[in-house]
């Protein structure tokens, strides 16, 4: 199917971006358009069932992205363990960079925030503490492989300068983790508008750790395991620490 569609476009970079736009639009509005039509019928449902419900719609994206970049993830999945420990060397290497910069930014950020935290970060927590399994899934599966084959594999299918593709790549990534909050509070308090814009540090310097990971090996999996142990370990760290 990907390969009639490219032979009727003929222009690979116009496919390519064609491509990434459709899904990442799909992306952003993927949850609203369930919701949006079984929102009568979703709201007499118990929480239980609310996240079931979620579930299943996130599901059904992961099903659908996976199997539009199938052949890349078949592909650099064997790749990957037939050179693993190289692949790993580099991706814990650039991501341990990539969160010490975070660590240290997010000190900084409380510090001058009076103990703020990212809008997005708190709406984890809330959602954690509500249902711990179905957060797993999401930041730990859901995440990792939806994320980083649209912001690693779907950027470099279109922007080939290095250091063009890992700020674009790691800037939009970390725009989408505040974005939201930005746009629930704009409103409401500059203070908050203000405190988000600084967190995208953070999240930018994880992203762009990623994107570097990505075009050093080029490799899917390399981004997509480092994503997924950085959010597991998370998770499980917020888990104990608030004793559930």
């Amino acid at each position: 199917m990907e390969d009639k569609i490219k032979k009727y476009i003929k222009n690979e970079k116009i496919y390519y971006v064609l491509k990434l736009t459709s899904l990442f639009i799909l992306f952003i509005i993927w949850d609203s358009i369930f919701f949006e039509i079984f929102g009568k019928f979703i709201i007499n449902l118990s929480m239980s069932y609310k996240v079931f419900f979620s579930f299943i719609v996130n599901l059904l994206f992961l099903i659908l992205i996976v199997s539009v970049y199938f052949k890349t993830l078949k592909k650099d999945f064997k790749l990957f363990f037939k050179d693993f420990f190289n692949n790993l060397e580099i991706s814990i290497k650039y991501w341990l960079i990539g969160f010490i910069v975070m660590v240290i930014s997010n000190l900084i950020i409380i510090i001058i925030t009076n103990g703020a935290i990212a809008g997005n970060e708190e709406e984890v927590r809330k959602l954690i503490d509500i249902s711990p399994l179905y957060m797993l899934f999401s930041v730990s599966i859901y995440a990792p492989l939806t994320e980083e084959l649209l912001f690693r594999k779907g950027f470099r299918d279109i922007i080939k300068n290095k250091w063009l593709y890992i700020i674009i790549s790691g800037g939009i990534f970390g725009g989408l983790h505040v974005l939201p909050t930005i746009i629930g509070s704009w409103l409401v308090t500059e203070s908050i508008i203000i405190s988000e814009l600084l967190f995208l540090v953070p999240y930018c310097s994880l992203g762009i750790a990623f994107a570097y990971t990505y075009y050093k090996t080029n490799n899917i999996f390399s981004t997509i395991c480092m994503h997924s142990i950085h959010n597991t370990m998370a998770i499980i760290l917020y888990l104990i620490g608030s004793g559930l």
